[in-house]
């Protein structure tokens, strides 16, 4: 009988050890209710403005942001519709920066 309550002791020991690091530690990564409001706003401003560019389509352009950094992928009809999708996301208020991978591909 002593033993069985020395297990279940020992058991009980762990687990809430194991709680109370686990509750301390925190995640590091996360992040804000409104970091994640602040994104999604650029990133709706950001879309808007980069699909108003000529020569840009939102079937071959990809958009991501995070921590107010816009990230572009795709495709652009030609040189100039990719530079200028840049200028456009980089004016919206709100973007720190600007990465972006577009290649270009004539119509």
């Amino acid at each position: 009988m002593k033993i069985a309550n020395l297990r279940t002791y020992r058991t009980l020991i762990v687990t809430a050890a194991a709680l109370a690091v686990s509750a301390c530690a925190g995640n590091p990564t996360q992040r804000a209710n409104a970091e994640y409001s602040d994104d999604t706003s650029i990133n709706a401003k950001v879309q808007a403005a980069v699909l108003g560019v000529p020569g840009i389509h939102a079937d071959t352009i990809q958009l991501t942001t995070q921590d107010a950094v816009v990230t572009l992928r795709g495709t652009a009809a030609n040189t100039l519709a990719a530079r200028n999708a840049v200028q456009a996301a980089r004016q919206v208020d709100g973007v720190k920066t600007v990465d972006y991978d577009i290649k270009v591909t004539p119509e």
